[in-house]
């Protein structure tokens, strides 16, 4: 029987590793969690580091390291809402790469959605949902 759990760990490394590969023909400067962040920020601007990191299912401080790496960047911007909390803003520079990041992210769906039949991209979401659930509920309890 095959190693479940090492299947899905091969192939996430392999998705990243079209990503980063993606991101570089692009010609855009970013890392793949940077890439999510970025995608994250264009579809609801002046989210909080900790809702960040929820929706990309990230922890807490990897957002905030990869936060300030953008920063310095020049791609995002914050704002102290408390000495724990920053919203985070997307800067004129990183409105000025979303169509090459947009680009990124229609030609990876695109690629990975090729691989499989309608109905089987239907039973990988559902497999992956029930997955990703399940982990989400055994860290509740």
């Amino acid at each position: 029987m095959p190693n479940t759990g090492c299947m899905i760990g091969t192939a996430y490394q392999t998705l990243i590793s079209k990503l980063s590969e993606t991101l570089s023909a692009y010609g855009l400067n970013l890392t793949p969690p940077e890439y999510m962040l970025l995608r994250a920020l264009y579809t609801c601007e002046g989210m909080q580091q900790c809702e960040l990191a929820t929706m990309i299912g990230k922890d807490k401080g990897a957002v905030c390291r990869c936060v300030a790496a953008m920063v310095k960047k020049g791609l995002v911007s914050t704002e102290s809402v408390s000495h724990k909390c920053l919203r985070v803003y997307v800067t004129p520079l990183g409105r000025d790469i979303e169509p090459k990041v947009m680009a990124v992210a229609k030609e990876r769906h695109e690629a990975l959605t090729s691989l499989l039949t309608p109905e089987e991209m239907t039973t990988f979401d559902i497999v992956l949902k029930k997955i990703i659930n399940n982990s989400n509920q055994n860290k509740k309890g």
